[in-house]
């Protein structure tokens, strides 16, 4: 939570055909009161959870080959042979 309040449980949700999910549950009588609940608490909600999305280690492989210089340079090349 960004107002520093803990989860009150966690859940992790695991499925075949997408990443594996943790699932956090806080407890919505602080949310009610939080200064910080504009965006956060939705007025006459029955509970509040935040999500979290566990890479595959094939994801992160990825991501950190995006964020190389080798990766850019064909990234920039692309584009005219995908015009063809």
């Amino acid at each position: 939570c960004p107002a520093g309040h803990l989860a009150t449980g966690k859940r992790s949700v695991k499925r075949k055909d997408r990443n594996s999910e943790v699932q956090y549950r806080f407890d919505i009588e602080k949310c009610k009161v939080c200064p910080l609940r504009d965006g956060c608490y939705k007025e006459g909600a029955k509970s509040k959870t935040y999500t979290v999305t566990l890479k595959s280690t094939e994801h992160r492989d990825q991501k950190a080959f995006q964020e190389t210089e080798v990766f850019q340079e064909l990234a920039r090349d692309r584009y005219m042979i995908e015009a063809k």
